[in-house]
Protein backbone atom coordinates (compact mmCIF):
# COMPACT_ATOMS: atom_id res chain seq x y z
CA UNK A 1 0.00 0.00 0.00
CA UNK A 2 1.56 3.69 -0.96
CA UNK A 3 2.20 5.87 2.22
CA UNK A 4 0.75 9.41 1.61
CA UNK A 5 2.41 12.49 2.92
CA UNK A 6 0.92 14.82 5.78
CA UNK A 7 0.62 18.26 3.60
CA UNK A 8 1.56 20.91 6.26
CA UNK A 9 2.01 24.81 5.21
CA UNK A 10 4.18 27.09 7.15
CA UNK A 11 3.08 31.21 7.16
CA UNK A 12 4.13 34.40 8.61
CA UNK A 13 5.22 37.54 8.11
CA UNK A 14 9.20 37.89 6.85
CA UNK A 15 11.50 37.57 10.22
CA UNK A 16 9.43 35.84 12.71
CA UNK A 17 11.95 32.75 12.02
CA UNK A 18 9.32 30.30 9.98
CA UNK A 19 12.49 28.28 8.35
CA UNK A 20 14.08 28.49 12.17
CA UNK A 21 11.47 26.80 12.81
CA UNK A 22 11.14 24.34 10.33
CA UNK A 23 15.10 23.33 10.87
CA UNK A 24 14.27 22.74 14.34
CA UNK A 25 10.74 21.07 14.18
CA UNK A 26 11.93 18.47 11.49
CA UNK A 27 15.71 18.36 12.37
CA UNK A 28 16.95 19.51 9.36
CA UNK A 29 19.63 21.81 10.44
CA UNK A 30 20.51 24.24 7.53
CA UNK A 31 17.92 22.87 5.25
CA UNK A 32 15.40 26.08 5.40
CA UNK A 33 17.63 29.24 4.84
CA UNK A 34 17.36 31.78 7.61
CA UNK A 35 17.78 34.96 7.46
CA UNK A 36 17.93 38.11 9.80
CA UNK A 37 15.03 39.53 9.31
CA UNK A 38 15.04 39.69 5.98
CA UNK A 39 12.93 37.07 3.31
CA UNK A 40 14.87 34.15 2.26
CA UNK A 41 11.97 32.02 0.41
CA UNK A 42 11.88 33.84 -2.79
CA UNK A 43 8.82 33.97 -4.75
CA UNK A 44 10.32 31.00 -7.43
CA UNK A 45 10.34 28.91 -4.40
CA UNK A 46 7.09 29.99 -3.15
CA UNK A 47 5.09 26.94 -1.62
CA UNK A 48 7.61 24.40 -2.45
CA UNK A 49 7.84 21.25 -0.52
CA UNK A 50 10.00 19.38 1.80
CA UNK A 51 9.50 15.76 2.52
CA UNK A 52 10.54 14.16 5.90
CA UNK A 53 9.98 11.12 7.85
CA UNK A 54 8.70 11.67 11.84
CA UNK A 55 7.31 8.53 14.02
CA UNK A 56 6.21 6.87 10.58
CA UNK A 57 4.29 9.77 8.82
CA UNK A 58 5.28 11.13 5.98
CA UNK A 59 5.24 14.97 6.19
CA UNK A 60 5.52 17.16 3.49
CA UNK A 61 6.00 20.84 4.87
CA UNK A 62 5.09 24.05 2.23
CA UNK A 63 7.61 26.89 2.99
CA UNK A 64 6.16 30.55 1.83
CA UNK A 65 7.69 33.70 1.12
CA UNK A 66 7.45 36.06 4.13
CA UNK A 67 4.37 38.47 4.54
CA UNK A 68 5.61 42.29 4.32
CA UNK A 69 3.42 45.31 3.97
CA UNK A 70 3.98 45.64 0.17
CA UNK A 71 3.73 42.14 -0.96
CA UNK A 72 0.27 41.23 0.72
CA UNK A 73 -2.08 41.34 -2.67
CA UNK A 74 0.71 39.32 -4.60
CA UNK A 75 1.30 36.72 -1.52
CA UNK A 76 -2.30 36.94 -1.32
CA UNK A 77 -2.89 35.78 -4.85
CA UNK A 78 -0.86 33.17 -4.81
CA UNK A 79 -1.51 31.83 -1.83
CA UNK A 80 -5.64 31.46 -2.96
CA UNK A 81 -4.12 29.73 -5.61
CA UNK A 82 -2.18 27.07 -3.84
CA UNK A 83 -5.26 26.46 -1.67
CA UNK A 84 -7.48 26.19 -4.42
CA UNK A 85 -5.39 23.63 -6.28
CA UNK A 86 -5.45 21.77 -3.30
CA UNK A 87 -9.19 21.41 -3.36
CA UNK A 88 -9.37 20.79 -7.10
CA UNK A 89 -9.82 16.94 -6.24
CA UNK A 90 -11.64 16.61 -3.14
CA UNK A 91 -11.62 12.96 -3.84
CA UNK A 92 -8.52 12.39 -3.57
CA UNK A 93 -7.01 12.75 -0.46
CA UNK A 94 -3.25 12.72 -0.54
CA UNK A 95 -3.31 16.45 -2.94
CA UNK A 96 -5.07 18.34 0.23
CA UNK A 97 -3.68 20.40 2.72
CA UNK A 98 -3.92 18.62 5.92
CA UNK A 99 -2.42 21.79 8.48
CA UNK A 100 -0.78 24.26 8.36
CA UNK A 101 1.58 26.35 11.50
CA UNK A 102 1.24 30.41 11.59
CA UNK A 103 4.17 31.77 13.34
CA UNK A 104 4.54 34.95 15.22
CA UNK A 105 7.80 36.78 17.00
CA UNK A 106 6.44 36.53 20.55
CA UNK A 107 9.54 38.99 21.26
CA UNK A 108 7.52 41.62 18.82
CA UNK A 109 4.27 41.09 20.82
CA UNK A 110 2.39 42.57 17.97
CA UNK A 111 -0.62 40.99 16.90
CA UNK A 112 -1.46 42.90 13.12
CA UNK A 113 -5.07 42.47 11.41
CA UNK A 114 -3.02 40.73 8.38
CA UNK A 115 -2.32 37.97 11.22
CA UNK A 116 -5.80 37.39 12.42
CA UNK A 117 -6.88 37.46 8.95
CA UNK A 118 -5.22 34.50 7.86
CA UNK A 119 -5.55 32.63 11.44
CA UNK A 120 -9.42 32.83 10.36
CA UNK A 121 -8.78 32.02 6.67
CA UNK A 122 -7.09 28.91 7.82
CA UNK A 123 -9.01 27.73 11.12
CA UNK A 124 -12.68 29.08 10.08
CA UNK A 125 -12.30 28.84 6.33
CA UNK A 126 -10.10 25.71 5.34
CA UNK A 127 -11.10 23.99 8.18
CA UNK A 128 -7.93 22.46 8.70
CA UNK A 129 -5.88 22.11 11.63
CA UNK A 130 -3.88 24.92 12.58
CA UNK A 131 -1.22 26.01 15.14
CA UNK A 132 -0.42 29.30 16.02
CA UNK A 133 3.98 29.15 17.07
CA UNK A 134 5.12 31.69 18.90
CA UNK A 135 9.01 31.64 18.31
CA UNK A 136 11.32 33.44 20.79
CA UNK A 137 9.44 32.75 23.34
CA UNK A 138 12.62 32.26 25.71
CA UNK A 139 13.24 35.31 25.36
CA UNK A 140 9.85 37.37 24.98
CA UNK A 141 8.53 36.64 28.82
CA UNK A 142 5.34 38.60 29.68
CA UNK A 143 4.40 39.31 26.25
CA UNK A 144 4.04 35.45 25.48
CA UNK A 145 1.10 34.93 27.88
CA UNK A 146 -0.09 38.36 26.55
CA UNK A 147 -0.31 37.04 22.83
CA UNK A 148 -1.81 33.95 23.87
CA UNK A 149 -4.67 35.83 25.76
CA UNK A 150 -5.06 38.51 22.58
CA UNK A 151 -4.82 35.02 19.82
CA UNK A 152 -7.58 33.13 21.73
CA UNK A 153 -10.00 36.34 22.23
CA UNK A 154 -9.68 37.08 18.76
CA UNK A 155 -9.49 33.48 17.70
CA UNK A 156 -11.77 31.56 19.59
CA UNK A 157 -10.48 27.63 19.33
CA UNK A 158 -6.94 28.19 18.01
CA UNK A 159 -4.29 26.20 19.56
CA UNK A 160 -1.10 28.49 20.56
CA UNK A 161 2.11 26.77 21.14
CA UNK A 162 5.14 29.14 22.74
CA UNK A 163 8.72 27.76 21.11
CA UNK A 164 12.32 28.41 21.03
CA UNK A 165 14.21 26.85 18.11
CA UNK A 166 17.98 27.62 18.96
CA UNK A 167 19.91 27.24 21.65
CA UNK A 168 21.91 29.94 22.80
CA UNK A 169 24.49 30.93 25.20
CA UNK A 170 24.47 34.01 26.76
CA UNK A 171 26.80 36.70 28.25
CA UNK A 172 27.62 35.07 32.09
CA UNK A 173 27.69 31.09 31.39
CA UNK A 174 23.76 31.44 30.59
CA UNK A 175 22.32 29.51 28.22
CA UNK A 176 18.76 29.09 26.43
CA UNK A 177 18.16 25.67 25.14
CA UNK A 178 15.77 25.02 22.32
CA UNK A 179 12.12 23.37 23.61
CA UNK A 180 8.77 23.39 22.11
CA UNK A 181 9.27 20.52 19.41
CA UNK A 182 7.75 17.60 21.06
CA UNK A 183 4.73 19.44 22.00
CA UNK A 184 3.93 21.32 19.02
CA UNK A 185 4.25 17.38 16.64
CA UNK A 186 2.87 15.46 19.51
CA UNK A 187 -0.70 17.89 19.48
CA UNK A 188 -0.14 17.93 15.56
CA UNK A 189 -0.10 14.74 14.42
CA UNK A 190 -3.38 14.45 17.09
CA UNK A 191 -5.29 17.49 15.39
CA UNK A 192 -4.03 15.64 12.24
CA UNK A 193 -5.71 12.51 13.05
CA UNK A 194 -9.16 14.32 13.93
CA UNK A 195 -9.59 16.23 10.90
CA UNK A 196 -8.68 12.90 8.63
CA UNK A 197 -11.07 10.85 10.22
CA UNK A 198 -13.54 13.40 10.23
CA UNK A 199 -12.99 14.21 6.29
CA UNK A 200 -12.33 11.19 5.02
CA UNK A 201 -15.30 9.39 6.75
CA UNK A 202 -17.16 12.63 4.98
CA UNK A 203 -15.96 11.31 1.68
CA UNK A 204 -16.16 7.78 2.15
CA UNK A 205 -19.88 8.31 2.41
CA UNK A 206 -19.64 9.82 -1.34
CA UNK A 207 -17.30 7.00 -2.53
CA UNK A 208 -19.67 4.49 -0.94
CA UNK A 209 -23.17 6.22 -3.12
CA UNK A 210 -21.04 6.52 -6.05
CA UNK A 211 -20.33 2.31 -6.37
CA UNK A 212 -23.90 1.53 -4.93
CA UNK A 213 -25.45 4.03 -7.67
CA UNK A 214 -22.80 2.21 -10.18
CA UNK A 215 -24.12 -1.10 -8.79
CA UNK A 216 -27.66 0.41 -9.10
CA UNK A 217 -27.72 1.35 -12.67
CA UNK A 218 -25.84 -1.98 -13.49
CA UNK A 219 -28.41 -4.32 -11.76
CA UNK A 220 -31.61 -1.95 -13.46
CA UNK A 221 -29.73 -2.53 -16.99
CA UNK A 222 -29.76 -6.57 -16.12
CA UNK A 223 -33.28 -6.10 -15.52
CA UNK A 224 -34.00 -4.55 -18.29
CA UNK A 225 -32.63 -6.51 -20.80
CA UNK A 226 -34.22 -9.23 -19.36
CA UNK A 227 -37.43 -11.42 -20.58
CA UNK A 228 -39.61 -11.50 -18.07
CA UNK A 229 -42.70 -12.13 -19.97
CA UNK A 230 -46.06 -12.98 -18.26
CA UNK A 231 -45.84 -15.97 -20.58
CA UNK A 232 -42.47 -17.60 -19.62
CA UNK A 233 -43.59 -16.79 -15.84
CA UNK A 234 -44.05 -20.52 -14.94
CA UNK A 235 -40.55 -21.68 -16.16
CA UNK A 236 -38.69 -18.35 -15.13
CA UNK A 237 -34.95 -18.59 -13.56
CA UNK A 238 -34.28 -15.05 -12.25
CA UNK A 239 -30.86 -16.34 -11.44
CA UNK A 240 -29.96 -17.72 -14.74
CA UNK A 241 -32.17 -14.45 -16.39
CA UNK A 242 -31.04 -11.98 -14.88
CA UNK A 243 -27.18 -12.78 -13.55
CA UNK A 244 -25.96 -10.13 -11.55
CA UNK A 245 -22.63 -8.82 -11.17
CA UNK A 246 -20.22 -10.49 -8.75
CA UNK A 247 -20.69 -7.79 -5.71
CA UNK A 248 -17.33 -8.26 -3.95
CA UNK A 249 -15.70 -7.00 -7.51
CA UNK A 250 -18.05 -4.20 -7.56
CA UNK A 251 -16.49 -3.02 -4.38
CA UNK A 252 -13.04 -4.11 -4.57
CA UNK A 253 -12.04 -0.20 -6.07
CA UNK A 254 -13.78 1.14 -3.10
CA UNK A 255 -10.72 2.25 -0.80
CA UNK A 256 -11.32 1.63 3.16
CA UNK A 257 -11.58 4.26 5.69
CA UNK A 258 -9.28 2.33 7.44
CA UNK A 259 -6.96 1.65 4.60
CA UNK A 260 -6.90 5.40 4.03
CA UNK A 261 -5.92 6.23 8.01
CA UNK A 262 -3.17 3.58 7.83
CA UNK A 263 -1.95 4.95 4.38
CA UNK A 264 -0.99 8.56 6.55
CA UNK A 265 0.15 6.74 9.16
CA UNK A 266 -2.40 6.56 11.00
CA UNK A 267 -4.36 3.04 12.83
CA UNK A 268 -7.47 3.24 11.72
CA UNK A 269 -9.01 2.17 14.95
CA UNK A 270 -11.76 4.66 14.82
CA UNK A 271 -15.43 3.85 15.47
CA UNK A 272 -16.35 5.20 12.12
CA UNK A 273 -15.26 2.01 10.46
CA UNK A 274 -17.55 0.17 12.11
CA UNK A 275 -20.21 2.77 12.19
CA UNK A 276 -20.47 2.97 8.01
CA UNK A 277 -20.76 -0.70 7.70
CA UNK A 278 -23.26 -0.99 10.46
CA UNK A 279 -25.47 1.50 9.06
CA UNK A 280 -25.53 0.05 5.69
CA UNK A 281 -25.87 -3.40 6.95
CA UNK A 282 -29.03 -2.01 9.21
CA UNK A 283 -30.60 -0.63 6.46
CA UNK A 284 -30.13 -3.27 3.82
CA UNK A 285 -31.29 -6.04 6.63
CA UNK A 286 -34.17 -3.67 7.40
CA UNK A 287 -35.40 -3.81 4.14
CA UNK A 288 -35.17 -7.47 3.51
CA UNK A 289 -37.16 -8.26 6.52
CA UNK A 290 -39.84 -6.20 5.12
CA UNK A 291 -39.51 -7.18 1.92
CA UNK A 292 -40.16 -10.84 3.30
CA UNK A 293 -43.31 -9.57 5.28
CA UNK A 294 -44.59 -8.30 2.22
CA UNK A 295 -44.49 -12.05 0.30
CA UNK A 296 -45.58 -13.80 3.84
CA UNK A 297 -48.36 -11.56 3.94
CA UNK A 298 -49.39 -12.62 0.23
CA UNK A 299 -48.72 -16.33 1.53
CA UNK A 300 -50.84 -15.98 4.28
CA UNK A 301 -53.40 -14.48 2.27
CA UNK A 302 -54.27 -17.68 -0.18
CA UNK A 303 -53.88 -19.66 2.85
CA UNK A 304 -56.49 -17.88 4.83
CA UNK A 305 -60.15 -18.94 5.21
CA UNK A 306 -61.23 -15.15 4.37
CA UNK A 307 -62.63 -15.08 0.60
CA UNK A 308 -61.68 -11.30 0.61
CA UNK A 309 -57.97 -12.06 1.50
CA UNK A 310 -58.12 -14.66 -0.98
CA UNK A 311 -58.81 -12.43 -3.40
CA UNK A 312 -56.67 -9.40 -2.16
CA UNK A 313 -53.35 -11.67 -2.17
CA UNK A 314 -54.21 -13.05 -5.87
CA UNK A 315 -54.44 -9.42 -6.99
CA UNK A 316 -51.29 -8.01 -4.92
CA UNK A 317 -49.26 -11.31 -6.66
CA UNK A 318 -51.11 -10.78 -9.95
CA UNK A 319 -49.83 -7.14 -10.16
CA UNK A 320 -46.35 -8.05 -8.60
CA UNK A 321 -46.08 -10.60 -11.85
CA UNK A 322 -47.72 -8.12 -14.46
CA UNK A 323 -45.35 -5.60 -13.70
CA UNK A 324 -42.90 -7.34 -12.68
CA UNK A 325 -39.75 -5.38 -14.51
CA UNK A 326 -41.19 -2.22 -13.00
CA UNK A 327 -41.72 -3.39 -9.54
CA UNK A 328 -38.28 -5.25 -9.40
CA UNK A 329 -36.33 -1.79 -10.35
CA UNK A 330 -39.16 -0.11 -7.49
CA UNK A 331 -38.11 -2.48 -4.88
CA UNK A 332 -34.68 -1.58 -5.47
CA UNK A 333 -34.73 1.62 -6.03
CA UNK A 334 -36.73 1.42 -2.78
CA UNK A 335 -33.28 -0.27 -1.11
CA UNK A 336 -30.91 1.75 -2.37
CA UNK A 337 -32.78 5.01 -1.60
CA UNK A 338 -32.65 4.05 2.41
CA UNK A 339 -29.00 3.09 2.13
CA UNK A 340 -28.54 6.18 0.37
CA UNK A 341 -30.56 8.25 2.93
CA UNK A 342 -28.26 7.01 5.76
CA UNK A 343 -25.28 7.73 4.20
CA UNK A 344 -26.64 11.36 4.01
CA UNK A 345 -27.23 11.26 7.12
CA UNK A 346 -23.85 10.11 8.14
CA UNK A 347 -22.12 12.60 5.76
CA UNK A 348 -23.79 15.58 7.35
CA UNK A 349 -22.19 14.30 10.75
CA UNK A 350 -19.15 13.56 9.68
CA UNK A 351 -18.59 16.87 7.61
CA UNK A 352 -20.40 18.86 9.85
CA UNK A 353 -20.39 23.02 8.26
CA UNK A 354 -17.22 21.35 6.87
CA UNK A 355 -18.24 22.45 2.68
CA UNK A 356 -14.69 21.41 1.07
CA UNK A 357 -16.97 18.40 -0.62
CA UNK A 358 -19.43 21.19 -2.33
CA UNK A 359 -18.17 21.15 -5.89
CA UNK A 360 -17.78 17.67 -5.81
CA UNK A 361 -21.86 17.34 -4.56
CA UNK A 362 -22.60 19.61 -7.32
CA UNK A 363 -21.54 17.25 -10.14
CA UNK A 364 -23.46 13.91 -8.50
CA UNK A 365 -26.15 12.57 -10.40
CA UNK A 366 -29.23 10.91 -8.46
CA UNK A 367 -31.48 8.28 -9.23
CA UNK A 368 -34.32 9.67 -7.10
CA UNK A 369 -33.71 13.01 -5.79
CA UNK A 370 -36.26 13.02 -3.37
CA UNK A 371 -34.94 10.67 -1.56
CA UNK A 372 -31.75 12.63 -1.17
CA UNK A 373 -31.58 15.14 1.76
CA UNK A 374 -28.04 17.02 0.47
CA UNK A 375 -27.44 15.97 -2.56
Amino acid sequence: MDQFAINIIVLGKSGVGKSSFCNYLFDQAGLFETGSGKPVTSWEKNFQSHTFEHQGHLLNVFDSVGLEADNYERWLKQFDSFMQQRRARPMEPETWIHGAFYVINASSARLEPVDVNLIKRLGQDARIPLQVILTNADVAGDKVEALQREIHHLCPGVSVTPLCSVSVRRRGGQSTQAFGRDEVLSLYLEQSHAFLSKRLAAMSCLNFKGVLREMRNTVVAKIEQADLSIFRIADLDLDTEIELPDFDEVFSDLKGFDDYLSSFGFVGDWETSDELENAVTRVFDDFQGEMESRFKEIEDGFESDSLLRKVGALYEAAKIILTLKSTMIEWLDEGFGRVHAALDQLFIKYAEDDNFFASHLKGCVLIRPKLFGIF
